[in-house]
């Protein structure tokens, strides 16, 4: 990860990172360390763009709702 200001963000700003996993990302976790309150890792990304695949190939809106509950349970937040 880059060096970044510590001036850079405050708890007004939105930090999202595209990479998801069971643990919080570097950035994320600078983030948070900086005062950041809305962090968001690329988890609800990657459902949603599953989902509209789905529906550009089968016609159908899935509720991706209890999708990314489930998946969630199975990648803890960081969040």
């Amino acid at each position: 990860m880059p060096e970044l200001p510590p001036g850079l963000v405050n708890e007004h700003t939105l930090c999202y990172d595209m990479a998801y996993g069971p643990a919080e990302s570097r950035f994320l976790r600078w983030a948070r360390t900086h005062g950041v309150a809305r962090r968001h890792d690329g988890l609800g990304m990657l459902v949603e763009q599953a989902a509209e695949s789905f529906r550009l190939w089968r016609g159908v809106q899935p509720n991706t709702t209890p999708v990314l509950a489930a998946v969630r349970a199975g990648v803890p937040s960081p969040i």
